[in-house]
């Protein structure tokens, strides 16, 4: 079709809209927030029937009966053994950095409706956001949490990283916020605060913006299409020519060269102001026909507008996701999945990421290593580890070091986690030094001895049975840590360790004592846990025999 420059209402539409969901209006409701203002009051009726120029605007996730990539339930979990149900419950759950202890895990998967029991906490609301808020924002000086950008983190990203810790419940929230935290972290979304032209306000605004058009079924086409007219868009990508080739190039795989003089010359008139990294959109509109995409466009509203109506879109922006989640498939493998996805004619972004991460295909062939984030959520809730002041913005700084930072490249974050020398080994000494051999105290954070080691865990056995006693502290932090039981060799290995040749506890491993002294039972969990730190499966997905 043959869109008239002279359309100006459907200019003025997104105009204001974006104004609204991006920089900050004031005003209030309940999806109000920091980072991108308020989201527009809309009205109800039709709500999924409103179009601007023919790019849907709102849509209600697709049901899962629609999914075409092959979903495990709860008759396909059941049927696994003992150790993959495990294995699949402790993938599933830590991809969405989220964990359980091993007692309320086995009740769950015992219970028979374990899939559908994850699912249902996705869809309704169990966390307290008001209360969540409130702790996350007690930065007073004797306040819970610091935030700031040293040691080389960003304080944005240390607040997004605490709120996952201090969310107790996976749900619905729980899953917008995650969501968010993956879409800024890839090339589509990425805040790229390592540029000089991109600030860490951007952080929040983008991040921001992915929660709330989430919560307001914004549908993929319009999200994208907001973040492109953006100043945080433009703050990464500052010419016409520039931000037109790499809008083709991320949203469509389009590499021809041919098409960027097209795409800057509908954005003629816009421009990042380099004194203040402000997005300028001029008055030297081009009034000349320009034929992308398979159509007719004028300005740059038309040039992003027809850019995520385009054929090549969905099937783009769902490969950047699926190299994500499928890092080590070759591109045959990716390509297959992809199209899977696409013919479920995927609306939002949660039809792609949930259908992605409940997929058979997924939880039981991908094989990744996990990212940190993954990682350290998983194991801070299954530990119940206790943080200290600061305690996030170290982590961030971990994270930059590791070269996983969150947000800060300008082409997003690498979908294969960094395992060259130099990045693993801060990998590895931030969980090692950071979470499994540190125990809390009053000067640090850590897990607690007394709920992570209680009496109860030894029920049954008397004080004098050491090897059995040692047997099961041991196969009880395999259990909790990589979600499979140690073998007769491990085991026997601590038992040599923990017990003298007399047959009772060598020092300092004293696991049961009737006095109830803790001490020496942390100093035996904490010889488990450094030899767990050591083992590749704690940092890596493995696959499920089918």
């Amino acid at each position: 079709m043959v869109l008239k420059w002279r359309k100006y209402n459907t200019v003025l539409l997104a105009a204001i809209t974006a104004a609204w969901l991006i920089s900050g209006c004031n005003g209030s409701n309940e999806n109000s927030g920091s980072g991108g203002g308020t989201v527009p009051v809309k009205e109800q009726e039709g709500k999924y029937t409103s179009t601007y120029e023919g790019l849907q605007l709102y849509a209600a996730p697709i049901p899962e009966t629609a999914y075409r990539l092959k979903s495990i339930d709860d008759s396909r979990f059941n049927a696994l053994s003992e150790s993959q149900r495990h294995l699949v419950a402790d993938k599933l759950l830590g991809t969405f950095y989220f964990g359980m202890e091993p007692a309320a895990l086995d009740d769950m998967i015992a219970s028979g409706n374990f899939v559908s029991s994850v699912k249902e906490m996705l869809s309704t609301e169990r966390n307290d956001l008001t209360a969540a808020e409130a702790r996350l924002n007690d930065t007073d000086d004797e306040g819970e949490f610091k935030f700031s950008d040293w040691p080389s983190g960003a304080a944005e990203v240390a607040k997004i990283l605490a709120r996952f810790y201090v969310l107790p419940e996976l749900d619905k929230s729980y899953m917008q916020y995650w969501s968010a935290y993956i879409l800024s972290s890839t090339i589509m979304f990425s805040p790229a605060y390592e540029l000089e032209s991109s600030h860490n306000p951007n952080i929040e605004r983008i991040y921001g913006a992915l929660v709330r058009a989430q919560r307001e079924e914004y549908t993929i086409g319009y999200t994208a299409f907001l973040h492109m007219i953006s100043d945080d868009n433009w703050r990464r990508f500052r010419s016409p020519e520039d931000n037109g080739r790499e809008m083709m190039e991320i949203f469509l795989k389009d590499f021809d060269d041919t098409h960027v003089p097209l795409a800057g010359k509908a954005l003629q008139n816009w421009h990042l102001d380099r004194d203040n990294d402000t997005l300028v959109v001029g008055l030297n509109e081009n009034r000349d026909p320009v034929s992308l995409f398979g159509t007719t466009v004028y300005n740059g509203y038309d040039f992003y507008r027809e850019l995520v109506n385009a054929p090549d879109f969905m099937p783009a922006v769902t490969g950047r996701l699926v190299d994500v989640f499928f890092p080590t498939f070759d591109a045959a493998q990716k390509r297959s999945i992809v199209n899977t996805l696409v013919s479920s004619h995927p609306k939002s972004w949660q039809d792609l990421l949930l259908q992605i991460v409940f997929s058979e295909k997924y939880l039981f062939e991908s094989e990744k290593p996990k990212s940190a984030e993954e990682l350290f959520f998983s194991l801070s809730k299954k530990l119940h580890f206790k943080h200290k002041r600061g305690y996030f913005s170290y982590m961030a700084g971990d994270l930059n070091d590791m070269n996983q930072a969150a947000m800060k490249y300008k082409l997003g974050k690498p979908v294969e986690v960094p395992l060259d020398s130099q990045s693993f080994i801060t990998y590895h000494k931030a969980i090692r030094e950071g979470v499994m051999i540190r125990y809390k105290t009053k000067w640090s954070g850590g897990w607690e001895s007394e709920v992570l080691l209680p009496d109860t865990l030894f029920e049954g056995l008397s004080a004098y049975e050491h090897r059995q006693i040692v047997d099961r502290l041991v196969d009880y932090l395999f259990m909790t840590t990589i979600s499979r039981h140690a073998d007769a060799e491990e085991l026997a290995f601590f038992e040599k360790k923990m017990i003298d040749e007399d047959g009772i506890y060598a020092y300092p491993y004293r696991i049961f004592k009737d006095n109830g002294d803790i001490n020496e039972r942390r100093n035996a969990a904490i010889a488990v846990m450094d030899y767990l730190s050591r083992l590749t499966e704690l940092y890596r997905y493995q696959g499920v025999e089918k």
